[in-house]
């Protein structure tokens, strides 16, 4: 393969990926709007509405399995059908709305592409092409990048779904994802060193490394945080519109919220820099639960409120976390055991929409209290690790690892997974 790994090629590699993955991202996020209030306008049903939209979350159960075939095939080829596979779906949509069941079967179904796509284009493509100094730089604006893209998704899904209908919204959504497939046919190939499938194989080099201390700790506190928080939005989104207010003006206060998430991602290298990175990440979670007390406040600027320092607290800790994968697990193994990592920290988010579904029976601030209790609980496990299991600070080797062994990660502190 011909060496990209020059300062010119870098930024040309990271505006292709910023672009196709920004507009990904502005329909994920239409998409996370236009569901949930197409539920609830046929159902009436704000539970139903989450359950449904916490569908496509489930796909991650299988996530292991795409990893595999991240790791053996073309990355560029298995972004770009990922991407289209999720526009098929979103162009099915509009002959189903009328039946939950067929939108929740799309929905599940778009899921998988949906997989496919942030391990690729989130875990896997920078370091296979980017150089090595360039890489957390890299992280960095594409991560913002992806806060921004969230903002302007809501706005338009909001002000679409207002303007035309469900059904001319999920045909711009479809083409979105139409878009960026053709944006991501610009990356260079990324071929496979192995082409030859061993699922048992793959599946065990990936639970492998989450049974690894440094990485177990991430996983439980951040599978039970994703519990508590990992359907916020499409939460806020229909408790606002059973309440009356207008979609609209919905995808504006969400906005807030988000806008605050992208300016954090920004900064999230100089949050509180003289501490340990155990300590910035239990700081931020309690400045996550503080937030989310907050929004249990029946009041609307203060639940607004509370919103931003949520968004600020989840998206502070994204970048280190994504850069600490990067430098950490070899190239050639990123696919499998990133998928295995978000099987369960990602594959937790569809259990926070059930959770709120069911909590949605209860009024005011006690249809908050199980997020909030999984939210301590979170805070309890980290705070434990911080005091006693973690390990001496040790900066990354500047230069990675070896993409052709599996080594053990270098001793360093475990990092918050943030993104959904």
């Amino acid at each position: 393969m011909k060496d990209i790994h020059t300062p010119d090629s870098d930024k040309r590699i990271l505006r292709t990926l910023i672009t196709s993955s920004a507009l990904s991202k502005v329909a994920d996020w239409q998409l996370g709007i236009v569901i949930p209030l197409t539920v609830l306008a046929e159902s009436d049903s704000v539970a139903l509405s989450l359950a449904v939209f916490a569908l496509r979350g489930v796909s991650y159960v299988v996530s292991p399995f795409v990893g595999a075939i991240i790791d053996r095939f073309d990355k560029r080829t298995v972004l770009v059908l990922a991407l289209l596979q999720q526009a098929a779906c979103l162009a099915l949509l509009p002959v189903s709305l009328s039946s939950p069941p067929a939108v929740a079967l799309i929905v599940l179904l778009s899921g998988m592409g949906s997989v496919a796509c942030i391990i690729t284009g989130h875990f896997v493509t920078i370091p296979r092409l980017i150089s090595p100094p360039a890489r957390s730089v890299a992280v960095g604006k594409l991560n913002s990048g992806m806060e921004f893209s969230k903002v302007v998704g809501i706005l338009l899904g909001g002000a679409g779904f207002t303007a035309f209908g469900p059904a001319i919204a999920s045909l711009c959504i479809a083409a979105l994802y139409v878009l960026a497939g053709i944006v991501a046919l610009a990356l260079p190939r990324m071929p496979s060193t192995q082409t030859e499938m061993n699922l048992r194989h793959d599946l065990a080099v990936g639970f492998r490394w989450v049974g690894r201390r440094e990485i177990l700790w991430l996983v439980v506190t951040m599978s039970i945080t994703n519990v508590a928080m990992g359907q916020l939005e499409p939460a806020l989104v229909t408790e606002f519109s059973s309440g009356g207010i207008n979609p609209t003006v919905i995808s504006v206060l969400m906005a807030l919220g988000l806008l605050t998430g992208a300016v954090a991602s920004r900064v999230a290298s100089s949050f509180l820099p003289s501490w340990s990175w155990e300590r910035r990440i239990l700081a931020s979670q309690i400045m996550a639960f503080t937030g989310l007390v907050c929004i249990a406040v029946p009041v609307l600027p203060v639940r607004i409120m509370g919103f931003m320092v949520e968004c600020f607290a989840i998206a502070v800790t994204n970048v280190a976390s994504i850069v600490y994968r990067q430098e950490t697990i070899p190239p050639d193994l990123a696919g499998r055991v990133n998928a295995t990592i978000r099987m369960f920290i990602t594959g937790s988010v569809p259990l926070s929409g059930f959770l709120y579904a069911w909590a949605s029976r209860f009024d005011g601030y006690r249809s908050w209290l199980p997020s909030l209790v999984h939210w301590v609980i979170s805070i309890g496990i980290w705070a434990l690790h911080t005091r006693y299991g973690a390990r001496v600070t040790a900066k990354p080797p500047a230069g990675g690892v070896s993409p052709s062994a599996e080594p053990e990660p270098q001793p360093r502190q475990e990092l918050r997974d943030g993104d959904r």
